[in-house]
């Protein structure tokens, strides 16, 4: 057992170890790898439905970004949708509270599912947006930064330092 979850998760290292190699590579200048990459991996925020990886490569189009870097971006965390999903919701309920309590055992009927299925709403997108915000102005910096400053010594150590072990 312990075994299959080492391969595993030396498995998604390595994954991960290319996704970087191939961001790195990238033959571009670090604005438009920085934006493709963000604008790629902000799609994970949105419910698309399976369609993320298109979406994103759109998304790097739309702000004329590298389109290698947005399918990056939008393959590279799309894993943790799940977990960005509860994000927007727990943002959003912050930002505009859902009071179900009041309603109590008063949704029996269909307007008042539908209010409360529009406040949920609401509150989902305002944390989706509030989060692209944020976590958007943080990955474009963090890339613009690295691929700018570090792209060389960054290769340097993925190719030659970092050893992750083949999967049996």
């Amino acid at each position: 057992m312990t075994t299959w979850l080492v391969d595993t998760i030396n498995k998604y290292i390595r994954k991960f170890k290319f996704l970087l190699i191939r961001l790195l590579r990238i033959k571009d200048n670090a604005h438009h790898i920085a934006i493709g990459f963000t604008a790629g991996l902000l799609i994970n925020f949105v419910p698309s439905f399976g369609i993320g990886p298109i979406i994103s490569i759109a998304s790097a189009k739309l702000v004329r970004g590298n389109l290698t870097s947005g399918f990056i971006g939008g393959i590279s965390i799309i894993w943790a949708f799940p977990l960005l999903f509860y994000l927007n919701m727990v943002v959003g309920e912050k930002l505009i509270p859902i009071e179900l309590d009041e309603l109590g055992e008063s949704i029996e009927e269909t307007v008042e599912v539908l209010k409360v299925g529009v406040r949920i709403g609401k509150a989902f997108f305002i944390g989706m947006c509030m989060n692209m915000l944020v976590f958007g102005l943080i990955i474009y910096f963090l890339t613009y930064t690295i691929i700018k400053r570090y792209r060389k010594s960054a290769l340097t150590f993925l190719t030659k330092k970092w050893k992750v072990p083949k999967s049996s």
